[in-house]
């Protein structure tokens, strides 16, 4: 009785590992399918006639100068996370202790940095 008993469990157990092997087979033919479509969007947005809203929604550091009126000097564009807009804006600022700096989303300011004594 005991070997019955085994033999069941075995033969559920390979059961399951089919039935997920079956479903990791369909995961895997979706992740395909909208693989491609991503690239295809991808591709699309890369086309020389897309508006290019996209790039006027990254990040910028802007350096505007030592004066009291605000003038672009100079601006480094940052496709990133914000994360990554930050630790470049943080590492600005330590490059350029005396130099009057901005962080921007699109048109948003996200942060501002004025060197003491300005």
């Amino acid at each position: 009785m005991r070997m019955a008993e085994e033999d069941d469990g075995d033969a559920h157990t390979l059961g399951l590992l089919v039935d997920m092997r079956d479903l990791c087979t369909k995961i895997a033919e979706e992740h395909h399918h909208y693989a491609a479509q991503l690239h295809d969007l991808l591709r699309q947005v890369q086309n020389p006639n897309v508006h290019g809203l996209d790039k006027e929604m990254g990040f910028r550091i802007e350096d505007i100068g030592e004066g009291e009126l605000p003038s672009i000097n100079r601006a480094i564009s940052l496709n990133c996370s914000a994360e990554v807009a930050r630790g470049a804006f943080a590492a600005a600022k330590k490059a350029y202790p005396n130099r009057r700096m901005r962080l921007k989303w699109g048109s948003y300011i996200l942060d501002r940095y004025d060197p003491p004594g300005a």
